[in-house]
């Protein structure tokens, strides 16, 4: 049995402390049944790649599925809310609930650490960890919780796992942050999986650790050109089979087992980027589908521009009032109703409000696309 790390006692605590990545004594074997879910893994990558260049507004495309993997990741710590919720939010006036908020600071959390990646060409490391850690833990109007930001000072316990202690968490990560860019000859997607079970080995938060875990794979993968863009979700899988999710990562640390863990994430990665990727060909008929029924239908004969440009304007946000279409496309309020109205008419929207004012409508069919269990 692979001997992962060494303990730290102090008094009845045993603290777990990882040895540094790559797993040696023995290597990471790359077996048969490793080597096949690597190569379906990485086709899976390449079809969802693939269908990423096709689509015609990629922007709107990614807030999506970014959205979508923060419900998921969040929904595997236990915070539940809805896709309505997080597209409502803006248009209302109160406060979000503790977990949309919560959902929201995950997409604010990728987007800082993408932009620190591609745009500051930052390396993905402890800074950009960090910085969207404090993304992640910010409160309402950009307030920040106790711990937001900075490595636990504190001891933890996460189940049976009591991780390092708080003096060792600085060299661990720098450890951890050398191994994302050391050439070892594993290919960057297995390296992706190694990273997040060391990661959450560490557990370097006091909270936030698994979302950040889950997150560093996202990050990685883009990092390695292995990803287009952040638009598959990680998080699909692990969430579908949470149980095994936690025993692998369990499993490394008690018998060694990085093997067991590996063949697992790759199954993730195949599923998760296959469930994008025919929730992506959907999405892509649904558009379609509704551009020949603009373009054929007589009902927009006199408007069919405006009409396009609803339709897009409605798959980037799919819950909306005539104030805010008529704001996103500079168009008069009185031609943003009256093509709501016609939408609405041929069941390409619902209205979500029953109040006489600042009613709000629902891109149904698509939200029903994003929300569909396969």
């Amino acid at each position: 049995m692979r001997i992962t790390g060494t303990y730290h006692t102090l008094g009845s605590i045993k603290s777990f402390i990882p040895h540094p990545l790559p797993p040696l004594d023995p290597p990471l074997e790359l077996s048969s049944e490793t080597l096949a879910g690597y190569g379906e893994a990485s086709f899976s990558l390449g079809l969802l790649n693939e269908m990423s260049r096709r689509l015609p507004n990629h922007n709107r495309f990614i807030k999506a599925y970014v959205i979508k993997e923060a419900l998921l990741s969040s929904a595997i710590e236990g915070i539940h809310t809805t896709l309505l919720d997080v597209f409502t939010h803006p248009l209302n006036e109160s406060k979000p609930t503790k977990e949309t908020q919560l959902v929201l600071n995950y997409t604010y959390s990728l987007e800082r650490a993408l932009s620190m990646l591609k745009e500051e060409h930052i390396p993905l490391g402890s800074r950009i960890i960090l910085a969207a850690h404090e993304s992640l833990m910010s409160g309402p109007a950009g307030t920040t919780t106790s711990g937001a930001g900075a490595f636990r000072k504190q001891s933890v316990q996460v189940g049976e796992l009591v991780p390092a202690p708080a003096p060792y968490i600085h060299q661990l990560m720098t450890d951890l942050e050398k191994y994302i860019h050391e050439v070892d000859g594993l290919p960057a997607l297995i390296k992706a999986g190694l990273v997040h079970v060391q990661f959450e080995m560490i557990h370097p938060f006091l909270d936030g650790n698994g979302r950040i875990g889950r997150l560093l794979i996202v990050l990685m993968l883009i990092e390695n050109d292995l990803l287009q863009a952040p638009i598959f979700y990680p998080s699909y899988y692990f969430k579908k089979h949470h149980a095994e999710y936690y025993l692998r990562l369990d499993r490394v640390r008690t018998h060694g087992d990085y093997e067991g863990w590996i063949n697992f994430y790759l199954k993730a990665i195949k599923a998760s980027s296959m469930d994008a990727y025919y929730r992506a060909k959907e999405i892509e008929v649904l558009e379609n589908q509704i551009k020949v029924l603009i373009q054929t239908d007589t009902s927009f004969l006199k408007m069919r521009q405006t009409a396009l440009s609803t339709l897009d304007m409605i798959f980037h946000t799919p819950i909306f009032g005539v104030k805010e279409l008529s704001e996103h496309l500079g168009m008069a309020y009185n031609t943003a109703h009256k093509s709501i109205m016609l939408f609405k008419k041929l069941g390409i929207i619902t209205e979500k409000t029953e109040q006489k004012r600042n009613k709000l409508y629902s891109f149904t069919q698509y939200l029903s696309l994003l929300e569909k269990q396969y």
